[in-house]
């Protein structure tokens, strides 16, 4: 695993100037966010797509800070659904992106399956994507080929919990395993990210 103190990470892409009134923070905390915001400050993402969107804590944050996001496409299940894990049953939320639903930026999309009822196509290219939606094995498997997917050459790819007990642990370190640690975690977080080195499909795409 490709690993990099936090300190020295916010010191090349950030620092991240997270406003006093966003320490209120609730399944990504102050620190996570940090890491999201000194990625948006540095490489200022027009399109970004967030998969688990909930309540639209962390969106509401990203969006008052980087006015450079031109679309942000939020993703969630329905709120009669179910994740895989037992430890996510109380996430699910009664209304996707309540707190960013006016911002004529984003687009939130609800399916009874969330991120698992879209297709590629069904997505903008984008600049930016963080995946925390469900965390078990098959659905971190389908959201990072989705992300591979969609994410132009170039972009950034996020995960959140990893080193927290979800597989989404497991699924980060098989990648690297296979594919030479491109993956790089952030110490003191609970988030990893990749670079695109390629667009996947998305090229030719609109």
């Amino acid at each position: 695993m490709s690993i990099i103190e936090r300190q020295l990470f916010l010191r090349i892409f950030g620092p991240a100037h997270l406003e006093p009134a966003a320490t209120q923070v609730t399944y990504t905390s102050r620190e996570d966010i940090e890491v999201l915001l000194a990625l948006s400050q540095t490489f200022r993402p027009k399109i970004v797509i967030e998969i688990g969107i909930q309540r639209g804590v962390t969106s509401k944050i990203l969006l008052t800070q980087a006015p450079w996001i031109e679309k942000y496409v939020g993703i969630d299940i329905t709120p009669d659904a179910r994740p895989t894990l037992e430890g996510q049953y109380d996430e699910v939320p009664l209304k996707a992106g309540e707190l960013v639903s006016s911002d004529p930026r984003v687009e939130v999309v609800v399916r009874p399956n969330g991120s698992r009822d879209l297709r590629v196509t069904d997505l903008p290219v984008a600049d930016l994507m963080f995946i925390d939606g469900d965390h078990s094995e098959t659905c971190v498997l389908h959201d990072t080929w989705l992300a591979r997917q969609v994410v132009r050459a170039g972009g950034i790819i996020c995960w959140h919990d990893y080193n927290n007990v979800t597989d989404v642990t497991k699924v980060i370190d098989d990648f690297n395993i296979r594919e030479g640690d491109h993956i790089c975690s952030v110490t003191g977080t609970w988030v990893c990210f990749e670079f695109r080195r390629d667009d996947g499909r998305a090229e030719g795409r609109a």
